[in-house]
């Protein structure tokens, strides 16, 4: 006798509070950024590295945080400071499935408290934010796509990873 496979779809029962999206700003220029590293190998390196290439647009402030934990949600007290305190926040970096899904729901997080969040995840894991945002209400979140993996990169491919970034970030506004 065999036993049936269960199968269970995480965006069953997805949502249906849904989620509107802030407008990206057209630049950074005179805003306040904040830099929310969820804790990942060498996102801090690649934020930083991201976060130089922005400079030249004249942004106001850099408010650089960390998760305490990768593969949990933010405080609730480090979303609202972040809301409180920048225009727009930049986060990441999705390159396993907790710390993927637990990033896609930070910056939904922010969306939902006004605050335009991209979202950096690698290709590897797009399907994983994909679900985490369709179970959060938002299937179509947009998503910073990088090459995989992250981790173990030297600063010459982490700087690559920054400069894919930032060409999408740009290119979307």
């Amino acid at each position: 006798m065999t036993t049936p496979l269960v199968v269970l779809d995480p965006t069953a029962g997805a949502a249906t509070r849904s989620v509107q999206l802030v407008a990206r700003p057209t630049s950074f220029a005179g805003l306040s950024v904040g830099w929310l590293d969820n804790g990942k190998p060498n996102s801090d390196r690649v934020l930083a590295l991201l976060g130089e290439r922005f400079a030249d647009e004249g942004h106001r402030e850099d408010v650089v945080r960390r998760k305490p934990n990768i593969g949990r949600v933010a405080p609730a007290a480090l979303i609202d400071e972040l809301a409180k305190r920048c225009d727009v926040v930049v986060t990441g970096v999705g390159d396993c499935a907790g710390c993927c899904s637990c990033t896609v729901q930070d910056a939904i997080a922010l969306e939902r408290r006004g605050v335009p969040t991209y979202v950096v995840v690698t290709s590897e894991l797009v399907t994983i934010a994909r679900i985490a945002a369709t179970a959060a209400g938002v299937p179509e979140y947009p998503l910073v796509v990088v090459d995989h993996p992250l981790g173990a990169l030297d600063p010459g491919r982490l700087a690559q990873r920054a400069v894919q970034a930032h060409e999408q970030i740009v290119g979307s506004r």
